[in-house]
């Protein structure tokens, strides 16, 4: 199992003092987690994309090209690219240059995103997202493995003999993944031949397993390489100094901001937070908090239950945690929660 960090970029005030850091800071914070990631011997890091919020990673390609500056082996991906809001020719063209800047360790996982807001101010029909990801997956991987394409579609002109430049590294073109939280999303990507990343942020807790099954099932089904079916977790995560208890009286403020935010400010939901966004420290809750122990104990009960993952990824960033204390806790991952985990599972 491999295992990848992530960060969306939202730059939230600290729950207790207020104070936030600047977007320099912020953009500073990131790349030094990439940096870190790699030195810690993460496989991967995962940027996020969103548009009109405090979400302010709007390009996370820029971050990874600074990224691979600092690095030599973590491969570079987004934790989601936003396909229909985008031309796929300048995705192509976006990708391409940190796949070439970085040796070859470029990877995008897309997504239509959850906010229909935005495809409003993006003047696109929402109804017919999962069409424009359709498309957008169809040509980016014909521009990257053919010379010369002439291609029409329903959502951008028609091209005429065109190749992109520059080339990719990666032969036949760098990883492209898709978001699944729905049966429906599974399917999509199992037709159009992804490996898949699935949120528990987005998805709760007992529906992974339901999903990972419904994948591998339909991949099998459908013939395709039995070793490109990839399966990513992904899954907040605070791995405390002390005990369980102690780990969740300082993460919920953090985490309980940036939840509170995403559903209602963001979403535009209302209400009370549901029952496993509240439940931290328990096998119930949407995000894995605690002592280094109990960590590895509720990773290896979730990640067993799915059969397997072949990514885990975690997100640990959130919510205005200083970046001193988030530091700190990817490092006791990588370092504490990590090696046991992957020895258990293991064997």
């Amino acid at each position: 199992m491999d295992v990848g960090l992530v960060s969306l970029g939202d730059n939230l005030p600290h729950p207790h003092t207020g104070q936030r850091l600047s977007p320099h800071e912020r953009f500073r914070q990131l790349v030094a987690l990439g940096a870190l990631a790699e030195e810690l011997g993460f496989w991967s890091y995962h940027l996020g994309e969103h548009h009109f919020s405090e979400y302010i990673l709007s390009s996370p390609t820029p971050i990874l090209a600074a990224v691979a500056e600092r690095t030599t082996d973590l491969r570079l991906s987004t934790a989601v690219s936003l396909l229909p809001h985008h031309d796929a020719v300048r995705l192509a063209e976006d990708y391409a240059t940190v796949d070439v800047l970085s040796g070859g360790r470029a990877e995008l996982v897309g997504g239509r995103g959850v906010y229909r807001a935005h495809y409003a101010q993006f003047g696109q029909d929402q109804e017919r997202s999962a069409e424009m990801l359709a498309e957008s997956v169809d040509l980016l991987r014909r521009l990257w493995t053919e010379e010369r394409v002439t291609w029409s579609g329903a959502f951008r002109p028609p091209l005429e003999d065109v190749t992109v430049h520059p080339r990719p590294v990666q032969q036949p073109h760098p990883p492209i993944w898709l978001s699944a939280s729905s049966p429906e999303s599974v399917d999509r990507a199992v037709a159009l031949a992804c490996p898949i990343v699935i949120p528990t942020v987005s998805v709760g807790v007992d529906a992974p397993p339901g999903l990972v099954e419904r994948y591998r099932e339909g991949w099998r089904r459908a013939g395709h390489d039995p070793e490109a079916g990839r399966v990513a977790l992904h899954t907040h995560c605070h791995v405390g100094a002390g005990t369980t208890a102690e780990a969740v009286e300082f993460w919920r403020p953090f985490q309980t901001l940036y939840l509170s935010w995403v559903l209602r400010d963001v979403a535009g939901a209302e209400g009370p937070l549901p029952p496993h966004f509240e439940a931290l420290g328990t096998p119930e809750a949407q995000a894995v908090c605690g002592s280094v122990d109990d960590v590895i104990d509720d990773l290896e009960r979730r990640i067993r239950a799915t059969g397997g993952v072949d990514l885990l990824m975690v997100q640990m960033d959130q919510g205005g945690l200083p970046p001193a204390d988030t530091f700190a806790t990817v490092t006791r991952f990588a370092t504490e929660v990590l090696p046991v985990l992957q020895d258990r599972l293991g064997s």
